[in-house]
C-alpha cells in the first residue's frame, strides 16, 4: 500500500558554500530568484563561513564537494560541532568522484550533482528538507562494502515483502535496507525500486536518507573503537 500524503515543511533556510566567487554569485543569484527557499547566507571559504553558520542556524547547507580553502569532509566535521547541526548537501560535477562517498560517511546527508549552472539545485534542496536523497549504483555498492555484507539474492529484493524484512543484516543496517542497497546497485532506478515494493517513490528515498544517516553511526563508531 502506498503511503498517505504528508504536508511539506516549511520553507528551508539555505546557506551556500562554493569553490569560485563566479559561480557563488550564479548560485546565489538563482536561489534568490525562485521561491520555497530562504537563503541565509553564502561564502567561498569555510574559514570566512563558520561563525556565520553558528549564528544563523540554516536548515542546509549546500557545500562543493572541494573548496578554495578546504573540503566537504572538513565541512561536515566542522558542522557537527554546531550546537544545532545543519544537514549537509555537496555539489558535485560527478557522482563517482573518489571523496564523494568519504564525505558522505563523514556526515554529509546527499548530494547533488551540478556543473555550475545550479540546475536541479532547488529541487534537491527540497528533497533533502523532507529528509529524502538518493545513491547512484557506485555508492550503493561503496554502502555494502561499509556495512560488511554482501548483496541480497537480486530474486529476494525485487519482492515487495523484502520492503518490509526488519530483521537484522549487520550492526547497524536491516535487510529492507541491504534489500535496497542491492537494488540500487544492480543500476535500478528509484521508480523501478518503488513499483517492485508497491510504495511511493519519496518512501524510497527517504530509506536512503536513512539509510545515508546510518553510514555516519558506522563513521563514529570506527573513530570511537
Amino acid at each position: 500500500m502506498r503511503g498517505g500524503h504528508k504536508p511539506p515543511p516549511a520553507m528551508p533556510t539555505v546557506y551556500l558554500l562554493r569553490h569560485g566567487e563566479s559561480v557563488l554569485q550564479r548560485t546565489r543569484s538563482l536561489l534568490l530568484q525562485v521561491g520555497g527557499i530562504q537563503l541565509a547566507g553564502c561564502k567561498s571559504l569555510l574559514a570566512d563561513a563558520l561563525d556565520e553558520l553558528a549564528t544563523l542556524a540554516p536548515d542546509i547547507v549546500a557545500c562543493d564537494l572541494r573548496l578554495v580553502d578546504s573540503h566537504a569532509m572538513r565541512a561536515a566535521h566542522e558542522l557537527g560541532r554546531l550546537p544545532v547541526r545543519p544537514q549537509l548537501l555537496l555539489l558535485t560535477p560527478t557522482a563517482d568522484d573518489l571523496q564523494l562517498f568519504a564525505a558522505l560517511s563523514a556526515g554529509a546527508n546527499a548530494y547533488h550533482v551540478d556543473d555550475g549552472s545550479a540546475a536541479g539545485l532547488v529541487e534537491a534542496l527540497a528533497r533533502l528538507h523532507e529528509r529524502r536523497a538518493m545513491l547512484s549504483p557506485q555508492l550503493a555498492r561503496q554502502a555494502l562494502a561499509a556495512f560488511g555484507i554482501e548483496r541480497s539474492p537480486l530474486a529476494i529484493a525485487r519482492q515487495a515483502p523484502a520492503a518490509l524484512d526488519a530483521s537484522p543484516a549487520g550492526r547497524q543496517i536491516d535487510q529492507a535496507s541491504r534489500h535496497l542497497l542491492t537494488l540500487l546497485a544492480q543500476g535500478l532506478l528509484l521508480a523501478e525500486v518503488a513499483t517492485l515494493w508497491k510504495l511511493d517513490v519519496a518512501e524510497i528515498e527517504r530509506r536512503i536518507w536513512r539509510t545515508v544517516r546510518l553510514l555516519h553511526v558506522r563513521s563514529r563508531e570506527l573513530l570511537i573503537a
